[in-house]
């Protein structure tokens, strides 16, 4: 009786400890420095055409100094991106490759610019979602793309 009462308390917690190694629908942990969390959070839950509200991920997602550092500097870019894009244009009579511009926004995170240009097609800011249209003939968008 005892044998049956050790080999059933020892499934029990075989069962337990694999519970909790391989349970479903386990968070993600967050790794990496701030921006590449950023960019992982973007490319993982925002959708074509769906709006990015900053002051949401500022209060409710990236709370940490470092988060919210790293989540200024890429609003910031974000909206100079066109200038930058029409400035180089300009410099060299070339529409810039997405190296060009990555190189030139010091980014570190693989695939950060091109994330940023498909949120900045989505943006719905007269300031500045049809200057690169404007600033570029339509071969831009194969080259920014």
């Amino acid at each position: 009786m005892s044998r049956w009462i050790a080999v059933a308390l020892f499934a029990v917690v075989l069962g337990v400890a694999l519970l909790f190694v391989v349970r479903p629908g386990a968070k993600d942990v967050a790794t990496g420095d701030p921006e590449t969390r950023i960019i992982g959070y973007l490319k993982k839950n925002v959708r074509p055409g769906q709006s990015v509200l900053v002051t949401d991920l500022y209060n409710n997602v990236f709370t940490s100094n470092e988060e919210r550092e790293a989540l200024q500097r890429l609003y910031d870019a974000f909206f100079k991106i066109p200038a930058t894009a029409a400035q180089i244009y300009m410099t060299t009579g070339k529409i810039p490759t997405l190296q060009e511009l990555t190189d030139r926004f010091q980014f570190k995170v693989p695939g950060e610019m091109d994330v940023l240009l498909r949120h900045r097609r989505n943006h719905k800011d007269p300031r500045g979602s049809n200057r690169i249209r404007r600033a570029f003939p339509a071969a831009a968008s194969e080259s920014l793309n």
